[in-house]
């Protein structure tokens, strides 16, 4: 069998001003449980969303989406600007 390696991007998104930038990229460690490791980061980069990638090679040169996850406590809370 195989190693898969993990990936995990988190976001940062304002549906209002039509923002969906990628912010950080962590290795993730396939031994530990996985929704603890992504709880953690979505704290450290206050994201709303993460989406994990899975590769068969440490370069992630072919990938595929994994799982994406998201945070109601780390959505942004504006309203849009009123201009």
């Amino acid at each position: 069998m195989m190693k898969k390696y993990y990936i995990a991007v988190t976001y940062e998104v304002c549906e209002h001003n039509k923002i969906y930038l990628d912010m950080n990229e962590y290795q993730l460690d396939s031994s530990r449980d996985f929704d603890t490791q992504i709880r953690d980061l979505a704290k450290v980069d206050v994201a709303p969303v993460i989406k994990v990638y899975e590769s068969e090679t440490s370069d992630f040169k072919n990938f595929v989406l994994y799982k994406e996850y998201k945070f109601k406590e780390y959505e942004c809370g504006c309203e849009g600007s009123q201009f």
